[in-house]
């Protein structure tokens, strides 16, 4: 009976030993573990050569003039100098990376008259193209002895240089100085251009201040018609009064239509 009970508690304390104490599973666990490792370093070595590589790519972005703009393609100039619309721009020597295309369209328009739409294209490594779209140019405005191109806003864009002979001229009697991009009267703009509609065969009409829109005739008269306000009915009372002074043969220095119900002649 001893004898059994001895024997029980030999394979009781024979069945409690730890399995993971195993010669074998020690090794197993030391085997895995240098693959991870090995795993981890490689993934390190990666991460540093991509960093290098990073690192001397921006130094070569940056210290290569290249990648700096030094001139640009300009579209779209009949009326504006290109040197102009560059030197606005301000990225003569700038980096081509920090080039920042809805302030250089805000500088272009602000600094150069004329202008209605930028549009700036970059391309590496340096190519920037800036294509302008400019404003109608509708009357040349005659002023203090020169010619100015105007717009139908009444924007003065560029001083004439002959080629726009065909356009409607307006003569400012009060010889105001302009400089580009000044305003001249835009009601005076919308009487020339209401009555050269009317009297297709005059293409040159006069302004003042403080009389409006008026016309030279060949025979010395001047008619005036003031502003924009029912021009067709002005434009009858001047045939009317034409065909009255032309029956009776009356000498005429001027014609004042300004007040439609009460024109007179002298």
């Amino acid at each position: 009976m001893a004898t059994r009970r001895r024997r029980q508690r030999q394979r009781t304390f024979a069945f409690v030993i730890p399995a993971s104490l195993r010669l074998g599973k020690g090794r197993s666990s030391r085997h895995k573990s240098r693959p991870r490792a090995k795993s981890i370093v490689r993934s390190r070595v990666l991460a540093g050569m991509l960093l290098l590589v990073m690192t001397v790519l921006l130094a070569w972005f940056f210290l290569d003039m290249r990648f700096y703009v030094s001139a640009a393609q300009i579209q779209g100039t009949a009326l504006t100098d290109a040197d102009q619309v560059y030197r606005a721009s301000g990225l003569d020597g700038y980096s081509i990376f920090y080039i920042n295309r809805a302030r250089v369209v805000k500088r272009i328009c602000t600094e150069v008259p004329g202008i209605e739409q930028v549009h700036v294209d970059c391309q590496l490594p340096a190519r920037l193209l800036i294509r302008i779209e400019e404003r109608n140019v509708r009357f040349i405005w005659h002023a203090a002895g020169t010619a100015f191109l105007v717009d139908g806003t009444g924007r003065v864009l560029q001083v004439d240089d002959g080629s726009h002979a065909g356009l409607v001229s307006v003569q400012d009697l009060d010889k105001r100085p302009l400089q580009l991009g000044d305003q001249v009267d835009v009601v005076a703009l919308r009487s020339v251009e209401g009555l050269h509609s009317l009297l297709p065969e005059i293409r040159t009409f006069e302004y003042s201040q403080a009389k409006g829109v008026s016309l030279f005739d060949a025979r010395g008269w001047r008619v005036y018609f003031g502003d924009d306000q029912l021009l067709p009915q002005k434009v009858a009372s001047m045939h009317a009064i034409l065909q009255k002074i032309a029956s009776r043969d009356e000498p005429v220095r001027l014609i004042d239509l300004r007040f439609v119900g009460s024109p007179y002649y002298e």
